[in-house]
């Protein structure tokens, strides 16, 4: 199973992915860019399926490099996926995350990366190291069921650490499908200790 490495950590390897080639910086880049390859469904009563997509099949991402993209969404609650299979063309320590966030909280956190307030509107986050030693690295798989997205401005896109370079295979998609979500709470349950032991020893 791929391990995801902690919070900090994600938030770390973007910080430290902030320089573009030509020297932009990663904040001012989030802050400032408005365009990317996929576009956003206009706000209606019924907000659609939206898709954002990154790169074409064969194209490739180099190395510590950064691709980051501004759009507006209508808002609402969704279910975030980030799909896509990225083939790296060295072996050693690279590594890539790619994200889907509120464009204001990314721009605050990179800013000030000891500062976490507001790490709720990182809506889906996804990274992963050649150094975890897994079969799966390249795979871009990740789904958050349930976000509620209450600004509209957000950022998605990929920082790619490393050599390099990262072919494309499956582009990385970035899917916002909006979903209806009850809130519900449970009641405290209290099980016998016995029967916890029991369990415990069976699932051994």
């Amino acid at each position: 199973m791929l391990r995801r490495p902690p919070l900090r950590a994600v938030l770390a390897t973007a910080a430290a992915a902030t320089v573009l080639v030509g020297g932009v910086n990663l904040a001012s880049y989030a802050a400032g860019h408005h365009h990317g390859t996929g576009s956003a469904a206009k706000p209606s009563a019924q907000p659609r399926t939206t898709k954002f997509h990154l790169g074409s099949p064969g194209s490739s991402f180099n190395g510590t490099s950064t691709h980051l993209f501004s759009a507006k969404v209508p808002k609402g609650t969704y279910e975030i996926g980030m799909s896509g299979l990225l083939l790296d063309q060295t072996t050693g320590s690279d590594s890539y995350t790619c994200l889907v966030a509120d464009k204001k909280t990314l721009t605050r956190l990179l800013s000030n990366p000891g500062s976490f307030a507001g790490a709720q509107r990182l809506y889906a986050v996804f990274a992963a190291s050649q150094t975890e030693g897994t079969s799966s690295f390249g795979f871009l798989d990740s789904t958050n069921p349930a976000v509620k997205v209450d600004r509209a401005k957000i950022v998605y896109g990929c920082a790619f650490n490393g050599t390099g370079p990262y072919l494309v295979a499956r582009p990385p998609v970035f899917t916002l499908r909006p979903v209806k979500v009850t809130n519900k709470s449970g009641h405290h349950y209290t099980a016998p200790v016995a029967k916890v032991a029991q369990l415990a020893r069976a699932l051994r």
